[in-house]
Parts: C-alpha cells; structure tokens; sequence
C-alpha cells in the first residue's frame, strides 16, 4: 500500500507592510476623506487581507469623524456654560 505525501501548507505571506499599513492608518485618522476612499477601495479587491485592511481603514475614519464632531460641539458649548456661569475670563 502506497501513502501519497501530503504538502506542505502554503506558507502566508502578508501583501501589504507594516509600514503602508500604519500610513494608511494615520491618514485615515488624520484626513478621514483619505480614509474613506482607501477603505472603498481596498474593500472591492478580493484577497481577505485588502478587505480588512479596508474595513480598518473606514472604522479608523469614521472614529476620526466622531471624535471631530464632539471636539467642536465641546468648543463651541463650553464657552457658553462658562459665561452663564459668570466664570467669563474677559
């Protein structure tokens, strides 16, 4: 009786470095339009490495987006309720 070898696994090799990775990943921070697209673009390509990269890139935006928006809701409120609260620095 005859036993057929097996072969070896296929060895994972990453598509995208590191350091690309963490360039994307801060401009989507930074520029949340960038990070969009990039999440757009990387989600279409079919390997399961670009569409996680893709959806990081998207999540890393939009977390961008959020924070944005309650840092300029904080500038634009805190100034009031200091000054209704007679704490007016002028």
């Amino acid at each position: 009786m005859y036993y057929q070898q097996q072969p070896p696994p296929p060895v994972y090799q990453p598509q995208y470095s590191g350091c690309l990775k963490f360039i994307l990943y801060a401009l989507s921070f930074c520029i949340p339009l960038v990070g969009i697209i990039a999440g757009i673009i990387f989600m279409s390509k079919g390997n399961p490495e670009a569409s996680s990269l893709g959806k990081t890139c998207l999540i890393i935006s939009i977390v961008a987006i959020v924070i944005g928006c309650c840092v300029g809701v904080g500038f634009s409120v805190v100034p009031i309720i200091l000054e209704a609260g007679g704490m007016s620095t002028y």
